[in-house]
């Protein structure tokens, strides 16, 4: 390991060298000698394919910290005292050879007013070879006895963090999140924290589908503080039974950092979409030992939960609190989806009920407006289902995949098409060994930031990614987790490690029970307003209060929107109006709908139909109407 390293080469040196017998000498070369070695373990660290990380915290579910439930709840980044955003305005150095940097441009004190001044996140990707980027933060008072940790969502391609000059970490997969403990190297007042970033280390073989040339630090970066015994991440399991009743199973992964044992108590509120009724709450007790971790468990079984699915995606909220010492400590939260997922030769089953997919490949941008507007569109084109081909997105893109009903297949970031199709021993990156831990490390990665979403419905090993070795060996790390969603793989053809068979390979048995997965190509994104509303329509029915309607959508059931009407006499005067009830109508399929008439005294009146949008706040308010229809309405005399 880098640490390892370093001390190790530190120690040889000064038991070989004649010139280092007096401890004055020591002292006065330590510290060029410590840069020295910190920047040729960078550089070994960087060209081994068998180092993916160094002092990197466990990948998981997004964890932030606030000092309150409303903040938790609000999800209010910019008041929590426990947040700091390091957006906004740094300071960098690029270099453009191959260099050893030592850890000089990293310490506190250093002249930087000629370096150039950069905005993070950065929109565009520099030239060059290397990158040191230096941003100062005042750490409150308030820190001093809590962890502190910094995140990194993106950064290109490989990179190391420091704290005050001190190397706190390594990663080196450019599109996953990656936390650092930068605790011990951290005091209240001002702070130095640093990047050093590398254009072309080994890694880069592993992402041959990225373009973009030199370093870019192209996610956010925050710097939060947790309480010594803290939420680390979250295990979520729900599903529906026999009679109907939600089995809700969570799991809070609790870490301690503290040498004697403590007593946490662990509170939770299962909190409805309406964002106010609490539907299931509870409290469990944990003690925790020597800086221990556990999961502190709740299980509950729940009548009257309403479940997601891309017609219905209804979201609740686990709001959570740490008591300690007989104070709450942290106040954090997660969004969840009731829905269970099951595959078999004839396809997916989403709570129980069978799922066409209309799958297409979708190149994320960058802008949330211009994501939400490709989402809108895709739910009016009967899409219902993205493939992330390239690698993964940042956390709010799977949020806006949770909120909008869109199913997701995610996909690690592995592209090898440079390294060619040789199945020998080694002849390619994904049959090599000295690989394995890379492919991995990507894979599971990519798994951990994105299992609790409830949109995420499969799980791919990469794109264009070989097929080897490595690529079974990732296949079954992952299965040793995921014991209900899918992993697929389209590079595997008819071979064992892809759950499904993605395309036609002319290879495939025809005794081969496997679902055969298709997607219809790259979607179409350039903000082209079709709706698919034209195809839904509203008809004379047959007798006098009874309309059809003629459900023209891809994939969403009629049921999910409101069908309402208004009873009007002569020009404007309303004599009644009302919701119909539900109307269980398939997409591409119609059904007569009656519209309520008692009350109606006989005569000629206009009936005014329309259907509405219902519960789908992010694509329209309710109400929203998508079509509208006055039609003649005769009520005749009773017989």
């Amino acid at each position: 390991m880098f640490a390892g390293r370093c001390d190790r080469r530190i120690s040889s040196h000064f038991l070989n060298s004649e010139k280092m017998k007096y401890g004055r000498c020591i002292a006065l070369c330590l510290c060029g000698l410590l840069a020295q070695f910190v920047a040729q373990a960078q550089q070994d660290m960087i060209n081994d394919p068998t180092e993916v990380s160094f002092r990197r915290e466990p990948a998981g579910t997004r964890i932030m910290s606030y000092d309150s439930r409303d903040l938790a709840l609000q999800e209010d980044d910019a008041h929590s005292l426990y947040i700091r955003s390091l957006n906004g305005k740094w300071q960098m150095k690029t270099f453009h050879g191959p260099v050893e940097l030592d850890s000089t441009l990293t310490e506190p004190g250093m002249d930087v007013s000629a370096w150039q001044t950069v905005t993070v996140p950065e929109r565009e990707a520099n030239d060059a070879w290397a990158a040191v980027y230096r941003r100062e933060f005042t750490m409150p008072f308030k820190w001093i006895d809590r962890q502190i940790f910094v995140r990194l969502d993106a950064v290109s391609r490989a990179y190391y963090v420091f704290a005050n000059g001190h190397p706190v970490g390594y990663h080196e997969d450019s599109k996953t999140p990656a936390y650092f403990d930068i605790t011990r190297y951290v005091a209240d007042g001002k702070n130095t924290i640093a990047v050093i970033a590398y254009a072309h280390p080994a890694s880069e073989a592993l992402e041959n589908q990225i373009e973009t040339e030199g370093t870019q630090i192209e996610g956010a970066v925050r710097v939060i503080a947790q309480p010594k015994v803290r939420i680390r991440d979250f295990v979520i399991d729900t599903r529906f039974n026999d009679a109907g009743n939600a089995l809700f199973s969570f799991g809070a992964i609790v870490k301690s950092h503290l040498l004697n044992p403590k007593e946490v108590l662990v509170h939770y509120e299962l909190i409805a979409p309406d964002d106010s009724t609490v539907v299931s709450h509870g409290k469990r007790d944990a003690r925790f030992y020597l800086r221990s971790e556990d999961t502190v468990r709740f299980f509950a079984n729940l009548p009257d939960i309403q479940s997601w699915s891309h017609e219905s995606p209804k979201l609740y909220t686990i709001a959570l609190r740490l008591q300690h010492e007989g104070r709450f400590t942290e106040y954090t939260k997660v969004k969840i989806g009731f829905r269970k997922v099951e595959y078999d030769d004839k396809g997916f089953r989403i709570n129980g009920y069978p799922v066409t997919l209309h799958a297409v490949d979708y190149d994320c941008p960058k802008e949330e407006a211009t994501i939400r507007r490709d989402f809108e569109n895709f739910r009016k084109q009967g899409i219902n289902c993205l493939r992330i081909t390239d690698y993964p997105q940042n956390d709010r893109f799977y949020e806006l995949t949770d909120s909008y009903g869109l199913y997701v297949c995610n996909s690690a970031n592995i592209d090898t098409r440079a390294s060619g199709d040789d199945r020998t021993v080694g002849g390619t990156l994904a049959n090599d060994t000295v690989w394995t831990n890379a492919y991995v490390d990507r894979v599971m990665n990519m798994y951990y930031m994105s299992k609790n979403h409830p949109s995420v419905l499969m799980f791919s090993l990469g794109d264009k990614a070989g097929q080897g070795y490595n690529t079974y060996e990732a296949y079954l790390k992952l299965k040793e987790v995921e014991k209900e969603r899918p992993v697929i793989y389209q590079e595997a053809g008819a071979e064992w490690n892809s759950d499904m068979v993605v395309g036609k390979p002319q290879e495939r048995n025809d005794a081969d029970g496997r679902f055969t997965l298709n997607f219809a190509g790259q979607a179409e994104t350039s903000g082209g307003t079709s709706s698919g509303y034209g195809n839904t329509s509203i008809e004379e029915g047959p007798v006098a209060g009874r309309v059809e309607i003629v459900n023209g959508f891809g994939i969403a059931n009629m049921r999910n929107f409101e069908i309402g009407y208004t009873i009007i006499a002569g020009a404007k005067r309303i004599v009644k109006e009302g919701v119909c009830s539900p109307a269980n109508i398939p997409a591409g399929e119609s059904a007569l709908v009656d519209i309520p008439l008692e009350g109606v005294k006989p005569g000629k009146y206009t009936l005014v139909v329309y259907i509405a949008h219902r519960d789908e706040p992010d694509i329209a308010l309710n109400g929203t109407r998508i079509v509208e229809r006055s039609l003649p309405l005769v009520v005749p005399k009773k017989p």
